[in-house]
């Protein structure tokens, strides 16, 4: 198959929440790469377009993973700290987080413009229902007096002599964070199959969104099949 040129280079970024963002570091491998590791098998080379998004359908379609994982993506990621205690629960990847033992975190913290109320139907879900505009002003006044009274005993402790280590421990879970990561292609799409849906919170929601788009523009064939054939979250 014919691999098409990205449009997107190095520091491609995709702004996420209100001071997140989804940045393109590197890619190997294309989808003619998982064509050919997959055709190895029977040592046959390409067939066309046609038929290589074809096998790329079939593999996806039946669960073939392991040509996919020939395919690898870095990203850098700057989420709030709740985000990313979801996201590392996907573990079939590398990264690395910044540090707050070895630096002083910036004041950045997610302030959600519309509140959820709590799903009466799932314990860990949320849910959007109509509110006077008051009641989302009271929620956000009382999360902006708290990330700013925690953020200024940061800022003494700190002054104080306490060492960051023990500072940070003042400091909401709506900081932000940042990460590099590197995913092969088969457990990305696994994560964006379960992170690019309603299930999911909506926050890491839009993370899924943003890492898809990328992927996209990277591995399309791929990317059309995984949204021809997305897999169930639950087996019927």
């Amino acid at each position: 198959m014919s691999d098409i040129i990205p449009t997107i280079q190095n520091g491609y970024t995709i702004p996420v929440l209100d001071h997140g963002f989804v940045r393109y570091i590197d890619h190997m491998g294309t989808d003619t790469r998982i064509v050919e590791a997959a055709r190895i098998s029977y040592r046959s080379p390409s067939k066309g377009a046609d038929q290589d998004q074809k096998l790329l359908e079939y593999l996806w379609k039946n669960k073939h993973t392991s040509p996919f994982e020939m395919c690898k993506l870095t990203l850098n990621i700057k989420m709030p700290i709740f985000v990313m205690r979801q996201y590392v629960r996907h573990r079939m990847q590398n990264l690395n987080e910044v540090s707050a033992r070895y630096t002083q975190l910036p004041a950045e913290f997610y302030l959600p413009t519309v509140w959820r109320v709590q799903d009466t139907k799932n314990k860990q879900g949320s849910v959007t229902v109509e509110q006077p505009p008051e009641w989302h002003q009271r929620q956000a006044q009382r999360l902006m007096k708290l990330c700013d009274d925690a953020y200024a005993i940061y800022e003494a402790m700190l002054a104080d002599g306490v060492a960051r280590e023990m500072a940070r421990m003042v400091l909401p879970v709506n900081i932000y964070t940042e990460i590099y990561a590197c995913w092969d292609l088969k457990n990305l799409m696994h994560f964006i199959t379960l992170r690019d849906d309603g299930h999911a919170q909506s926050e890491i929601q839009e993370y899924g969104r943003a890492i898809k788009s990328i992927c996209r523009e990277l591995f399309p064939g791929v990317v059309k099949a995984y949204e021809k054939y997305q897999w169930k979250l639950v087996e019927q």
